[in-house]
């Protein structure tokens, strides 16, 4: 299609060929906003992790992406840490089962946001961000397994 718009190019007056580019250039720009991405991470609270939990979806895997002397301190229950900044996160992430729901988490927000575009990126499809990290987890006087 494009090189017909620039074959056709050569026997267009200007204005027209410009005009017909640049509705060319307005359709590839929608289509880009519009297409949905492969993934994304809904941002819950700790409330919704809470009922998370406690509910267990089947093959749900909670990721705690702080150091592991953070996680030695207390995790969510059934966590499994893997951290951020331990310099295999990409590779980690890449062996994640794609189909599993993820809780991803870490102490305030930060480091997980980040840690979900990585997931993202990796093929993770269904990716849960406690936001508020594990410090408004505490805040709420909510358990944690040691």
């Amino acid at each position: 299609m494009v090189l017909h718009i620039f074959r056709l190019s050569g026997s267009m007056p200007a204005v027209r060929r410009m005009l017909v580019c640049a509705a060319f250039c307005a359709l590839l720009q929608a289509l880009f906003h519009v297409w949905p991405d492969a993934a994304q991470a809904r941002d819950i609270d700790t409330r919704e992790a809470a009922t998370l939990l406690h509910s267990q979806p089947q093959g749900l895997l909670i990721l705690d992406v702080r150091t592991p002397d953070e996680f030695r301190l207390g995790h969510l229950p059934g966590a499994r840490n893997m951290d951020f900044f331990g310099g295999r996160f990409d590779v980690d992430a890449a062996a994640l089962p794609k189909d599993q729901p993820v809780l991803l988490y870490c102490r305030t927000g930060r480091r997980s946001a980040e840690a979900a575009d990585t997931l993202e990126k990796a093929g993770v499809t269904t990716i849960l961000h406690m936001s508020q990290g594990i410090e408004a987890w505490q805040k709420a006087g909510l358990p944690l397994e040691k």
